[in-house]
């Protein structure tokens, strides 16, 4: 019989704390974020924006390690004709999670990190018409 080695996805591992509903409420917008442990090796997010009760955003992550690779790969719905998109983890510092896809239009970097024990502050980043980008997105987790 195969033996799984523990470290076999310590890469993932170290995104486990994700896993877990979260929430960014405002006057104008709410937008959640949810996260779940499909097996060792992957997570799966879903996330939506709504603006009353219109659904102005919506995207499915998949966030998987193969081999000694991360891969964050992510279908926004109504964009980029519904195709996955996929970046791959390119850097952990100081806690911050940086995926990468220097092909795809924008954004070009996604990034997630844990800055307090509850929270998520994740931003994109890249260049549209010749000028740097960053958008960030603050969440809580929600009970």
């Amino acid at each position: 019989m195969k033996t799984v080695d523990s470290k076999t996805y310590a890469k993932i591992e170290q995104l486990h704390w994700l896993v877990g509903k979260w929430e960014n409420l405002t006057e104008l917008e709410k937008s959640y974020e949810n996260w779940t442990q499909k097996n060792d090796s992957t997570l799966l997010g879903h996330s939506f924006t709504l603006i009353g009760t219109d659904t102005v955003f919506a995207e499915r992550v998949t966030l998987k390690q193969l081999g000694d690779e991360v891969f964050f790969t992510v279908i926004a719905y109504q964009q980029n004709d519904d195709k996955p998109v996929t970046f791959k983890l390119s850097s952990v510092e100081a806690g911050i999670f940086s995926f990468d896809n220097p092909e795809h239009d924008f954004p070009t970097r996604i990034s997630y990190s844990n800055p307090t024990k509850d929270s998520i502050h994740a931003w994109i980043e890249g260049y549209t018409a010749g000028e740097f980008q960053k958008i960030d997105f603050l969440f809580k987790r929600s009970n």
